[in-house]
């Protein structure tokens, strides 16, 4: 297996593919278009890291500059332009644009020369910078309701609309999904295959229907497929008063229902590389044709499982 990995990266540096050869000049492998078994690891490594810090609101060339220094230590301008072949000129703007983010300082000597901050404490300040500008919007929120609740109401109150939304990627769904949760005064209805569970337990999602379960008393009811994954997952969490069940759910489409006829319906797209999207809706009739069908396969005898000694060995995209 580990042969495979080292011929497949072998033959993707040979068809040139641009991501992993930037990787490569990172670790100043210019030249050399053959890698190692160990060389592999470490492109494999770097290549997550490299993915983790584009999370940050950070370029593609920012994050090549920072590993670079934080690999090779204190660089001249001119000798990172040339590393990582970019003009001088944009090698300056991306090393001010770090400075100002604080992942990378000035060595004052001449020439001048310029360090990263230690990997540790650059992953710090990336989040704690995240986690303030999460506490301002949070802020602003208040004001904003404030604002907004100190207008005048209209006389015609609209009625209320049954509309879809089709919702694209992981954060969307997230978002959605807490949403619906918050909305929710007294059941939650799910029907989840056991990867979508797992990105859901790498969210906020499980520890907020964990706070609501308990705060509202909101009954949990979960549907799943039998698998060491969805058996560990459903070991870590838990459902307050709620309760789950196993079935075959491999042609059941999988969907998140709440008392006040919201619906987050999963969805899936050959060729999207297993991009998640989904529909949500307050449609009512939409919405209770769900329910029946959760309710009908509830109804179900179980799926016959074994005790799970093993635990899953987790995707990294999951992390």
């Amino acid at each position: 297996m580990q042969l495979e990995r080292v011929s497949r990266l072998n033959s993707e540096t040979d068809e040139d593919q641009e991501y992993d050869l930037e990787l490569l000049t990172v670790r100043s492998r210019i030249n050399t278009k053959r890698v190692t078994e160990a060389e592999a690891e470490h492109l494999k490594s770097l290549r997550h890291i490299k993915d983790a810090l584009s999370r940050f609101d950070l370029s593609k060339n920012e994050v090549r500059v920072y590993l670079y220094l934080a690999r090779f230590g204190a660089q001249k301008a001119q000798r990172i332009a040339e590393a990582l072949s970019v003009h001088r000129t944009e090698a300056y703007k991306i090393l001010r644009r770090l400075e100002k983010q604080g992942l990378v300082s000035c060595v004052f000597e001449r020439p001048m020369k310029f360090v990263s901050v230690p990997f540790e404490k650059a992953l710090g300040s990336l989040i704690e910078e995240r986690r303030q500008r999460v506490h301002q919007m949070e802020q602003w929120k208040k004001e904003l309701l404030k604002t907004w609740r100190s207008l005048p109401t209209p006389e015609d109150k609209t009625t209320r609309k049954e509309t879809f939304q089709v919702l694209e990627g992981r954060r969307q769904l997230g978002v959605k999904a807490t949403e619906i949760l918050s909305a929710c005064t007294d059941e939650i209805h799910m029907i989840l295959r056991d990867e979508t569970l797992l990105w859901l337990f790498n969210s906020p999602f499980f520890d907020d229907l964990e706070k609501i379960a308990k705060k509202k008393g909101v009954k949990v009811s979960l549907i799943t497929n039998f698998s060491p994954t969805s058996s560990y997952v459903l070991e870590e969490v838990d459902l307050g008063s709620g309760d789950f069940d196993y079935k075959e759910i491999e042609d059941s489409p999988c969907f998140i229902i709440s008392d006040n006829g919201q619906m987050l319906l999963l969805l899936h797209r050959d060729g999207d590389d297993g991009k998640p999207y989904a529909m949500w809706t307050n449609y009512l009739t939409l919405v209770q044709s769900f329910r029946l069908l959760f309710d009908l396969l509830w109804a179900e005898k179980s799926v016959p499982h074994e005790d799970v000694t093993e635990l899953p060995e987790l995707p990294p995209e999951a992390l």
